[in-house]
């Protein structure tokens, strides 16, 4: 079971100032990986600070939402 759902993940990547993908950080563009615009989608997961759910940005917002 994970511990934070999707519409979670979802919501706070999507306000996210600091949000960076890690294919970006990695350099390979979108394109390479064959990410269409319209099929993707932010995800706290698959950002360069998730660090695990340690990233604070996530824990701040997160805390609204219990």
């Amino acid at each position: 079971m994970e511990k934070y759902t999707q519409n979670q993940l979802r919501s706070i990547a999507g306000e996210c100032q600091e949000f960076e993908h890690i294919i970006n950080a990695m350099g390979y563009g979108y394109s390479l990986l064959n990410i269409s615009a319209k099929d993707f989608s932010r995800r706290c997961t698959d950002c360069t600070n998730w660090l695990g759910g340690s990233c604070t940005i996530f824990q701040n917002e997160i805390s609204q939402w219990k």
